[in-house]
Order: structure tokens, then sequence, then C-alpha cells
């Protein structure tokens, strides 16, 4: 899995007939090496971007085999008319650790100009993909896309938060649209999909068969190895730890959970769903990153 030489061109995924009003691109891959007299592993970052998207810096607070790093969009929010696409490969015994140090917010669009999120993830390494939620204010249009291909040897820890509307500043999401996928193959075998597609105006956001109201919604992954298995007692464990989660285990290596609620319920959530995951999936104690409390 190589990084690319430049950036692709505009997929059939892009704004149809219409240039992005501020295009932002970011290629991140994650290597590991070797150093010293003992050769002690470390996984080394390198990057490039177009436009505002960048990394505000890769850290190491759990010694230099695993890289933590922390992507930034410096306006702050996704305008009708964007287009932001992330390109991350991580290679063989590599381990990255990503998060973004607030929410992403997508803006209301008074014209209905769409906004869009692609993101691709190739992964032979390790990899926490732990963004921030994404808050969708009322006559927002948006498509967020994350697409993953896990080689056998890899394993992720993953989520994806969406909040709809600013209930602490009084706003419901009651006009404009957003989408998601989420995709996760094996190989080239697609193993998981997710999809939401809702507008503000849709039945769904309050029928007890839908959303019920609820305004919140977390989405999250773990893969293990292909030579493990989601055992019972793991799955128990799990389950004992975060109740609140609806478990389901798609295959011997994927497990994923799912929540609605309200967005500070979520969050706390997802650090207990984290604390549970990661010594089971990375061998690892869960570890807080200092940018979440700033």
């Amino acid at each position: 899995m190589r990084l690319p030489q430049k950036f692709p061109e505009a997929s059939r995924h892009d704004l149809a007939q219409e240039p992005a009003h501020w295009p932002a691109r970011l290629a991140l891959d994650f290597r590991s090496d070797s150093f010293g007299r003992q050769g002690s592993a470390r996984t080394l970052l390198t990057n490039r971007h177009q436009g505002p998207l960048r990394i505000q810096k890769a850290l190491y607070p759990e010694g230099p085999d695993c890289c933590h790093a922390i992507v930034v969009h410096p306006p702050g929010g996704i305008a009708g008319g964007d287009l932001l696409q992330i390109d991350l490969n991580v290679h063989a015994d590599a381990h990255a650790v990503i998060t973004t140090p607030g929410a992403a917010k997508w803006y209301g669009s008074a014209e209905g100009k769409a906004a869009q999120q692609q993101i691709e993830m190739n992964l032979c390494g390790d990899l926490e993909w732990l963004p921030q939620e994404s808050i969708i204010f009322n006559q927002a249009h948006g498509d967020s896309q994350i697409r993953i291909t896990i080689a056998p040897e890899s394993r992720m820890i993953g989520w994806d938060t969406v909040v709809l509307g600013r209930k602490a500043s009084g706003e419901a999401f009651e006009s404009g649209a957003f989408s998601q996928s989420i995709s996760l193959s094996f190989a080239s075998a697609l193993e998981w999909e997710e999809r939401l597609c809702l507008s503000g105006a849709d039945p769904a956001m309050r029928s007890i068969v839908g959303l019920g109201s609820q305004a919140a919604l977390n989405t999250i992954w773990a893969v293990l190895r292909e030579r493990d298995h989601w055992s019972q007692e793991a799955q128990n464990e799990i389950r004992a730890q975060c109740p609140e989660i609806a478990w389901s285990m798609l295959s011997s290596r994927l497990l994923v959970g799912r929540q609605s609620g309200c967005g500070r319920a979520l969050q706390k959530s997802r650090l207990r769903a984290l604390a549970a995951l990661r010594p089971l999936v990375m061998g690892r104690a869960a570890l807080p990153l200092r940018i979440w409390a700033t």
C-alpha cells in the first residue's frame, strides 16, 4: 500500500458539477522503522496536505512504537461546498492513534450547497481512529464517507459520532440533510457497511422505530487480527463494562457497537468502550488523550 504520488482527481463521490468551495486534502503515511543498538521499533509519520487540513503534531506518549497524531481543520467547520479528503496508510508493524482537538462542525447552508468528507484507510498495521464528534447544524447539507481496508495482520479500534443539531444552543436539526456511510473490507471483500441518510423533516427522527427524538449516534467498531477471534468471554466482558451500547459480533474478527442518546452521555460511553476494548484488541491499557482535556 503506497502513498500516492499525488492526490487523486475528483471521484464520482465528489460534488456534482461544481468545484469545492474550500477543498482540503491530507495524506498520512505511518511506517515502522528501527533505531538504536537494540533495533527498537518506532512508528514514523510522513504527511502532505493541500488546503486547510493538516497534522498539528506527532506525539509519542506511549513510546516510539506508537505514534499519536492530531488532525486539525483550522477553519473550525465544514461549510456548504467544501470537500475534505483524507488518505491514510498504516504499514505493517506500525501503530497509529489519530484524533481531533474538537468536534467537527457541519455548518448550515441557506443555498442548500452540500459539503463532503471522504476518508480512505488502508491498513497493514494497527490503527486507533478516535475523532471527536461531528455536529450537524440546522440547514446543513452534508455527506460523510469512510472506507476502510484491513489486512489479515491488522488490528483496529474506531468510532464515529454524529450529533444532529445543537441542543445546548436550543437549535434542532429541522431542515437540511445528512448522509453517512462506513464500509470495512478484509482484503478486497466487503465485510460490513453502515449507512445513514436523514433529513430534518424525516419522520424517522422522532419515530420510536427510528431515532426516537434522540439527537446523537455512536458507532464503534473493533477488529482483531485474522488469527484471533472474539470469544464469548471477551464479548461478555465488554457488554458488562458498556451495557448502554448494543454490541454485535459481525464476524469472528469484527465487533460493532451502536448507541443513541445525548452528546455528553455518548462521549462518556466512547471512553468506557475504549477502556474495555484497547486491552483486548491492542494489548495496551486505555490512555485518555491529553488533547481531550484541553
